[in-house]
């Protein structure tokens, strides 16, 4: 089972996108922090790591440069964008490492899509 890391400071968007994760067949694990994030996938090694751009301690791809240093790997990395980002900062993430961006809301249909288009699902 493909593990992943959702990195969230809102509860309810956090549940939601869990559930979401969970009936595409994910085994996800919750965060609410950047600190957090990283010591999970130093121990962990998810293949994906999903992460809201307003969780404190994520700016832009300062985030993907720390999980690149961490020991167990470059996990891909998918931000979740709880506003309409500019294309700087769209074009940022990508170039900082992020492997996609989604525009929230999202719904089923499109997350599948973006994970199988990642290959993150078969």
């Amino acid at each position: 089972m493909t593990r992943c890391l959702l990195i969230d400071e809102d509860g309810a968007e956090r549940r939601r996108l869990e559930s979401l994760l969970s009936a595409l067949g994910l085994d996800t694990a919750l965060s609410s922090g950047a600190d957090e994030a990283v010591q999970y996938c130093n121990d962990n090694a998810p293949e994906v790591v999903m992460v809201s751009a307003g969780t404190p301690g994520v700016q832009r791809g300062e985030f993907v440069k720390r999980l690149r240093r961490s020991a167990r790997g470059k996990p891909p990395v998918v931000f979740l964008y709880a506003h309409t980002p500019d294309t700087d900062m769209i074009g940022s993430s990508i170039l900082e490492g992020a492997a996609d961006v989604l525009m929230m809301p999202f719904d089923h249909d499109i997350l599948e899509f973006k994970l199988r288009q990642a290959g993150i699902i078969g």
